[in-house]
């Protein structure tokens, strides 16, 4: 380490900073990370895109409203709705299956 011409080579061949390719905020590191990216599109192809939604049929208010309306005959306010007990809303969503998925549905469409 103590020669200058080597640690200058080292320097502009960028290969000083290698022993820094497992630090996740080192550039080396993030630089490795491209390279992976860069081949497994070459040998996979384009990425497609997967995406995993889950239904939160408690805290969506508008809901508990429409579920009230439908199967209890009541006109309730959003927050009405809010301060329902969690289990009066599961009530209200296991009674009725059909209008909640239908409600995802139209939420999914919004998106």
């Amino acid at each position: 380490m103590l020669n200058r011409d080597y640690v200058n080579g080292l320097i502009h061949a960028d290969d000083a900073f290698t022993f820094l390719r497992c630090d996740r905020s080192s550039p080396a590191f993030w630089e490795m990370k491209k390279k992976e990216l860069l081949v497994m599109f070459r040998q996979l192809g384009c990425p497609t895109i997967f995406l995993t939604l889950s239904a939160a049929e408690t805290k969506w208010s508008e809901l508990i409203v429409i579920l009230t309306q439908v199967l209890e005959n009541k006109v309730i306010t959003l927050e009405e709705a809010e301060n329902l007990s969690y289990e009066k809303k599961c009530d209200l969503i296991r009674k009725d299956p059909v209008t909640c998925v239908r409600y995802f549905e139209h939420r999914l469409k919004c998106l």
